[in-house]
């Protein structure tokens, strides 16, 4: 019996060895196959024969673009989810696939998770009905979990373009007095604000490639306002286009705009400091109110119960 077992045991550990060992194999040779398929691609990239764009494509990305493809995702939510994108400062070819694919990805992995508690937990285990509705419920929440933290990294931005937006003004009034043009302008500041404010420095920089290839610099501008979504940036846009259009000084104007946006921004953190009484009342409230009772009123409780108990003897041995 015992070498029967160890037999068997034996057996089991020759099969994971040689299991473990062909899988190594083949993701080596997977491995070696791609270095290849890469050298011959530069190869014949550098001899004319291909385009510069390699054709391989990512699974996720085509994962991604054929569900933006289908009638799950249409035209508006598409462009709702590019707004959301390029207002987090995430641009470029395919971002838009790799989010969906994310999402995607997201929601089979909370379905899935969800699914092996209830097969371990043994939960609603002969109502398959609720079952599935409580997998639905996960993956919609697991769906829906990157577009709420999108929404917080655009806030975070927004705080930053804030942040950075009154030192930009004041780049702008410098440069304006200096002689120097618009366009001119606004590529100087994404230059200089590159090593403090790189939100507002890649924003600029993008106006500044839209001003050299758009021929109305005022759609440059709105577009700017409308991806960075700061309403006091309308203001400053309004100033700017009404000097390309009349020709008006923007020193004095930006001056003053920069001022407002400013105060603003004071406004605003003062605010925020005012409400710090009222949130930190809650943990006060929570946590050391319960401790300063239990120290101030512990020592008057035990002097009441020694003056019961005292009591309670006097009566029972007079």
């Amino acid at each position: 019996m015992i070498e029967t077992n160890i037999s068997n045991t034996t057996e089991i550990w020759i099969l994971v060895a040689a299991t473990a060992a062909t899988v190594l194999f083949g993701f080596t040779r997977w491995l070696i196959a791609e270095r290849d398929r890469f050298q011959r691609h530069r190869l014949g990239v550098f001899r004319g024969a291909v385009p510069m764009q390699p054709s391989h494509v990512p699974w996720y990305r085509r994962l991604g673009s054929s569900i933006a493809a289908s009638r799950i995702i249409g035209t508006v939510e598409q462009q709702r989810l590019l707004k959301l994108l390029a207002a987090v400062g995430i641009r470029g070819r395919g971002n838009l696939a790799n989010f969906i694919a994310l999402k995607a990805c997201g929601g089979l992995v909370s379905a899935g998770l969800l699914w092996m508690g209830l097969e371990l937990g043994q939960k609603f285990a002969n109502v398959m009905l609720i079952r599935l509705g409580l997998v639905g419920i996960a993956f919609i929440v697991g769906w829906r979990l990157p577009d709420f933290i999108l929404g917080h990294m655009i806030k975070r931005r927004r705080l930053r373009l804030e942040a950075g937006i009154p030192d930009a003004l004041d780049l702008l009034v410098i440069c304006a007095e200096s002689g120097l043009s618009l366009n001119q302008s606004i590529e100087e500041i994404s230059k200089q604000l590159r090593a403090s404010h790189k939100d507002v420095a890649d924003e600029f920089e993008i106006t500044s490639a839209e001003m050299r290839v758009v021929p109305d610099f005022g759609q440059a501008l709105d577009n700017m306002v409308e991806r960075i979504g700061l309403p006091d940036l309308r203001s400053l846009v309004a100033t700017l286009k009404q000097s390309l259009k009349f020709g008006t000084p923007l020193a004095e104007s930006l001056r003053t705009i920069a001022a407002g946006m400013r105060a603003t921004r004071q406004a605003r953190y003062e605010q925020r400091a005012a409400r710090l009484p009222v949130l930190l009342a809650i943990p006060m409230a929570m946590f050391i109110l319960p401790c300063l009772l239990m120290i101030v009123g512990t020592p008057v409780v035990l002097r009441i119960m020694g003056v019961f108990k005292t009591f309670y003897i006097g009566i029972g041995h007079p």
